[in-house]
């Protein structure tokens, strides 16, 4: 059936196949379903709405409330939240509970959960374990050494980069797995002392690739297979491959970016698949692979009966509209950030760890069941607003919950940017859905003009660097660098220069944010359009935009193309 979003007014359809997932998901207390209704808006502005919920890069320096001990953040210190830091907001010195309340059925459930979320202490980083020296890091686990990097796991001496796994010596990426001594990398696994390299697969020692597949020695190609000594996709011999590689003064910044717009040109001269992925049944979307029966998904693997999840990078099954995390997550619907042997979750932001039948709650986590607008909550059962109650009398006031919420047009919705613990610009919406400031202040969400100071003993334009890293002198780690793009001052840190210096290559102009930004418009929207094959006329579905200037195939045109 076709519908209007409530927020854009665009037509969206809901399918049969949607309303049968939420009909398995609803929930069901005491033998009655109460039925998740479907979507008021369209899959973009549902994504809007969740990541509008979400900071995973905005970090601060602040106190810890609890211990008065200084410590980094995603709360800035202007905030009115009570914020505490990890290990004593996992420890026994304070207890939840403590916090509760009862629910008002003469009033809106979200406006009494904003109430709880200024009361009950916040937790000061989403960090699942103990890192080694890994301060300036979010959303993530098992780091070392590691430095302005988030949405991950397993990294050791790392800088600059989103969503990873298992990765070593990497500066600013997006999106990689298993890869080591990498730059500027996107989308890739296996990878390995690459630079400038995009949308591939086992490569090694290469420059300016994209989608290639076990290429090594190779610069500014596209589409190969299996490939060495490889220059815009013309066999070379490793002699002139070599003295190829002499020419191109790789410490200087001019000559690295005038090599950049020519690899960029030369992509666009090569075909594209229609949308990426491998060993799937039945699906659409892109980037997603090894999954079965699911529907426009994206950056996800090993989904089945699926639809509408993004970034899900570990597994989920019966999941609709959940972004981030997964990992043997079932029967969830509209969740942020959840993940980890999770079950029955509604609405939720945060909840992970064995948790299960649970709706409209934040940080939650270890083993938590049957609650309903909790926050904090570690090993516990039968709580609504962070009271205890009996089993029964949780099923019967949750019950009555829902039924309110069913009235006020609460049930179904996730938490409304508005009631968002962070301005729109600190959230990951901002780099979804890029909005101006006044923008956001007309739809009533919040934006965020803190900014941490920055010490230096000397601040100078981008434009001002010496073109080659060789000129640059020691001293740089106590300048301030203004960004060409945006003017927001940064610095470079000491491991940071050393990997330039050891790898030859020049310092950025730009601010980590924006560089963050640059390499995210690499990846396609989350969203499918119809359009035909360049090669055959076919129609198909495709994560590029008919208007881009792309050259895109379907995908057995392409693997003809490429094979």
């Amino acid at each position: 059936m076709e519908n209007s979003c409530s927020q854009c007014s665009a037509s969206f359809e809901i399918s049969d196949e949607d309303l049968k997932l939420l009909e398995k998901i609803s929930p069901v207390i005491g033998g009655k379903t109460y039925a998740l209704p479907p979507p008021t808006m369209c899959f973009q502005c549902r994504l809007q709405r969740r990541l509008a919920f979400y900071n995973s890069r905005s970090l601060y320096r602040r106190k810890c409330d609890l211990t008065k001990k200084k410590i980094v953040s995603i709360y800035s210190p202007d905030k009115p939240f009570t914020v505490y830091e990890r290990k004593t907001w996992y420890g026994d010195g304070w207890d939840p509970l403590e916090y509760g309340r009862e629910f008002d059925f003469n009033r809106p459930f979200f406006e009494q959960m904003h109430e709880l979320m200024e009361t009950v202490p916040m937790l000061s980083l989403a960090v699942l374990s103990d890192n080694v020296n890994s301060e300036f890091t979010n959303d993530n686990l098992a780091l070392k050494n590691s430095y302005l990097i988030f949405d991950g796991e397993r990294s050791e001496d790392c800088m600059y980069g989103h969503t990873f796994a298992g990765i070593k010596s990497c500066l600013d990426f997006t999106s990689i797995v298993d890869c080591e001594l990498c730059y500027e990398c996107v989308h890739c696994n296996r990878c390995y002392n690459c630079t400038y390299v995009r949308f591939s697969i086992n490569c090694s020692d290469s420059w300016f690739l994209r989608d290639c597949i076990g290429c090594k020695n190779c610069f500014g190609c596209a589409n190969l297979r299996q490939k060495q000594y490889c220059v815009f996709n013309e066999q070379k011999t490793k002699e002139e491959y070599e003295a190829f590689l002499r020419q191109f003064e790789t410490s200087s910044h001019a000559a690295v970016q005038e090599m950049k717009k020519k690899a960029d040109a030369f992509f666009l001269a090569h075909p594209v698949k229609a949308v990426r992925g491998e060993q799937n049944i039945n699906v659409t979307g892109d980037n997603i692979y090894q999954s079965k029966d699911t529907s426009h998904c994206f950056d996800c693997y090993r989904m089945q009966d699926c639809r509408y999840c993004t970034n899900c990078l570990v597994g989920a099954k019966d999941c609709c509209d959940v972004h981030i995390w997964g990992d043997n997550m079932e029967l969830s619907y509209n969740c942020c950030v959840a993940g980890v042997r999770v079950r029955n979750l509604i609405g939720c932001y945060y909840v992970s760890e064995g948790c299960d039948n649970i709706s409209y709650s934040i940080y939650c986590s270890r083993q938590c069941s049957n609650l309903f607008g909790c926050i904090g909550l570690r090993h516990k059962s039968n709580c609504i607003f962070n009271t205890q109650y009996s089993k029964e009398e949780y099923q019967k006031l949750a019950a009555r919950i829902m039924v309110h919420m069913q009235r006020t047009g609460e049930w179904g919705e996730f938490f409304p940017p508005a009631l968002s613990a962070f301005g729109y610009n600190e959230t990951m919406a901002q780099t979804f859905f890029p909005l101006e400031k006044k923008e956001v202040q007309n739809k009533g969400w919040q934006w965020s003009d803190y900014e941490m100071p920055l010490a230096a003993e000397k601040t100078i334009p981008a434009t001002q660097l010496p073109d080659n890293a060789n000129d640059i002198p020691e001293d740089v780690l106590s300048w301030a660098i203004l960004c060409e793009e945006t003017g927001k001052p940064f610095k470079i840190v000491k491991k940071e220069l050393e990997f330039y210096r050891e790898h030859r290559l020049p310092l950025p102009r730009r601010h980590p944010d924006r560089r963050h930004a640059d390499r995210f418009a690499y990846k396609n929207p989350y969203r499918l359009w119809q359009r035909t094959c360049a090669k055959t006329g076919e129609e198909i579905l495709s994560s590029y935009a008919p208007e881009r200037p792309e050259i895109v195939f379907a995908e057995e045109a392409y693997k003809q193309e490429v094979y």
